[in-house]
């Protein structure tokens, strides 16, 4: 094979590398903890939009950061912004500055309900511990009963979903979400 060839094979094969090396970027880089850079093949930053929002919230209850208890089903009539977190898991707290500021601008508009679903965070006051040191100021509620996540068929955190004035299931965003996602899915949810 003459120097031509072989350079151009190898200029072509270049290409080919970096092009698919983009795509895999692209489909996969949502998937990296931004704040270990560990991989986490179940993260995705997907904000999905729920059927045609017909479904019901499922209730449940939970409790205040004062110990009060309180059911989802009393904030119908506001939309709700529902994060499930824990202080152990660091896609969680990655994007907790997000949801500080979107209260920070839409807390009047809309119910924040952070819940923190980790029963051995709640016994040994973890996720009490983190928010009492963190300059948070959103609502933060915490998992009374164990099922909340199951009953939102749910199996890793963090998870957000969002729920309309009337009680109804709108997107559900499974994984750490991006600051321009939550903020987009805020505005739609309120209009």
């Amino acid at each position: 094979m003459n120097e031509k060839k072989k350079m151009g094979v190898v200029i072509v094969s270049l290409v080919v590398v970096v092009a698919v090396s983009v795509l895999l970027y692209s489909m996969y880089k949502d998937r990296v903890d931004p704040v270990t850079g560990k991989w986490n093949p179940t993260a995705s930053n997907a904000v999905v939009t729920i059927g045609d929002a017909n479904e019901l919230a499922p209730d449940f209850t939970m409790e205040d950061a004062d110990g009060k208890a309180v059911k989802l089903s009393d904030f119908k009539g506001k939309p709700v912004i529902l994060n499930f977190w824990a202080s152990s898991c660091s896609y969680c707290k990655a994007e907790m500055p997000y949801f500080q500021s979107a209260y920070q601008k839409y807390g009047d508009s809309a119910q924040f309900v952070m819940l923190n679903v980790v029963n051995s965070e709640r016994s040994s006051n973890d996720g009490r511990n983190f928010i009492q040191e963190s300059t948070y100021t959103f609502p933060v509620f915490y998992e009374t009963a164990g099922k909340a996540m199951g009953l939102y068929g749910l199996r890793g955190l963090p998870a957000t979903i969002f729920i309309d004035s009337d009680g109804k299931i709108v997107q559900k965003a499974v994984g750490a979400i991006t600051q321009p996602r939550l903020t987009n899915a805020i505005n739609n949810l309120i209009g």
